[in-house]
């Protein structure tokens, strides 16, 4: 992956549950699991053997690629390696020295969340204090309406804030303001910040500045660094002592990055740690969800809780604590993040109605973790996908084009007595009828409710896909598709 493309998968890959990529065309081709032998040809769910998942998630692609999954209790590990080492490698212990290490990239904001969460509790801080209350008389020349951005907003990705500082988007330039802001920088660029609206909230957008300003911001508070909170309030409690940002004696444990099959370097960062910085292993990881999953009884105390409690919406579904939150209020929700940094690629879950848990870690940027997440997603949220007969007449009710949001639209027509559906700039996928205006694309696991209102009129439709639901209206007509 060149450091052009960084950004861009970084940010679709926080897409609702993965909803954008899958209405790709040519989906099933492009996201179904590598072939398994006969023994292990059951889906993949929780449920699974962590090398098999292991070896799903890695793919063809080089590097080292480790999963963690607490169930029943229990903790297990499965790793796989492209290249494979000269000899088979040995299964890997909770507590063992050999537990290689990796940057776990935006999963840290999760920490940063938990730092946030504890702060409320304590009562130090409020969620609807503001950026400008926080740092009043240490920052100067700082726009009003950024000042007025509250840390509840930091926290969801509805504080407006861009997704780095000095209109950077992608490319070299991302990857170097990560590397080189340090805290005098930072707060610098912080009075030249234009917020993507004239004033908060927003619709949620991905804002890798938002969060590190959340970090520093709790830092200020408490007059010591992010990593000093991280140690002092988290990974030392836990014992979570191969949970870093610097790697020290550590550096020889790090599996090598790489992106495809060039090697990439470490992403060392300062002011934007707490957005991206940590590097863990799964055995932490293990005890880090142990301890969320305790909830207010465990070590964490009432944090453990508060983190997970949702705040705002976030593309179809919602978002706590920086903790994206899958499912319905009372139902069975999932609590998810992703990290990718330019050489690794991490996805950390917790599922709190079954008490299981995954952490998937890998020492490349393009690994295929797709497929074991849409895999959980499905287990986890299923829907019908067995076909009932529609009037083929009956389809010309449902073209046209569904707009979603001010960047995204679905749009439906029909081919050869069949109603297909693409995203914006994307492939066809086909339809398969479930009942009375309701389809499905089973290779995703996706439902499709159409809406009708005065006079019986289609007016809109409804995407249901892994515990997230996007709402779309109709606007127009859709490009017809040539018949075959």
């Amino acid at each position: 992956m060149s450091t052009s493309m960084f950004p861009v998968m970084r940010r679709r890959w926080f897409a609702a549950w993965l909803l954008a990529p899958l209405l790709a065309g040519n989906a099933a081709a492009q996201l179904q699991p590598p072939q398994q032998s006969q023994q292990q040809q059951q889906p993949l769910s929780l449920a699974s053997d962590p090398a098999v998942l292991a070896k799903t998630a890695l793919g063809a692609e080089r590097g080292t690629l480790v999963v963690g999954l607490l169930r029943n209790g229990k903790a297990s590990y499965g790793a796989a390696y492209n290249p494979e080492p000269l000899s088979p490698p040995r299964a890997i212990e909770p507590n063992s020295a050999e537990q290689p290490m990796f940057e776990i990239g935006s999963v840290t904001k999760v920490f940063t969340g938990l730092l946030l969460a504890q702060a409320v509790e304590r009562g130090d801080l409020k969620l609807d204090d503001t950026v400008g209350k926080v740092l009043a008389g240490k920052v100067q020349g700082m726009p009003p309406a950024v000042g007025a951005v509250t840390l509840r907003q930091l926290a969801t990705h509805t504080g407006c804030m861009p997704v780095m500082a000095d209109g950077v988007t992608g490319g070299e330039p991302l990857a170097e303001q990560l590397r080189s802001f340090d805290r005098p920088m930072f707060w610098a660029a912080l009075s030249r910040i234009k917020l993507t609206a004239p004033a908060a909230p927003c619709e949620a957008a991905y804002s890798n500045f938002g969060m590190a300003l959340l970090g520093q911001l709790l830092a200020e508070r408490y007059n010591t660094s992010w990593g000093e909170l991280v140690r002092a309030r988290i990974t030392e409690p836990l014992g979570m002592n191969d949970t870093v940002i610097s790697l020290g004696d550590k550096a020889s444990r790090m599996a090598p990055a790489f992106s495809g099959d060039r090697r990439r370097p470490l992403l060392d960062m300062m002011a934007y740690a707490p957005a991206s910085a940590l590097r863990s292993t799964a055995a932490d990881m293990m005890t880090f969800s142990r301890a969320v999953l305790a909830g207010a009884s465990g070590p964490l105390g009432p944090a453990a809780a508060r983190m997970l409690t949702p705040l705002a919406r976030y593309e179809g579904a919602e978002i706590g604590y920086a903790v994206m939150v899958r499912g319905p209020e009372g139902g069975r929700r999932t609590y998810w993040h992703a990290g990718l940094t330019e050489g690794y690629r991490t996805l950390w879950l917790i599922a709190p109605d079954t008490g299981e848990a995954l952490i998937v870690l890998s020492s490349n940027a393009r690994a295929p973790l797709q497929p074991v997440m849409l895999a959980i997603g499905k287990n986890r949220y299923p829907v019908s996908t067995t076909e009932v007969p529609v009037d083929p007449k009956r389809l010309e009710d449902y073209k046209g084009e569904y707009r979603i949001s001010k960047t995204k639209a679905l749009g439906f027509t029909v081919r050869n007595g069949r109603l297909l559906v693409r995203e914006t700039g994307r492939g066809y996928n086909a339809l398969t009828p479930t009942g009375t205006d309701r389809f499905a694309v089973a290779t995703i696991g996706a439902q499709i409710v159409f809406r009708r209102g005065e006079g019986n009129a289609v007016v809109g439709v409804t995407l249901a896909q892994g515990g997230s639901q996007l709402e779309g209206r109709r606007v127009g007509e859709a490009v017809a598709v040539p018949q075959e």
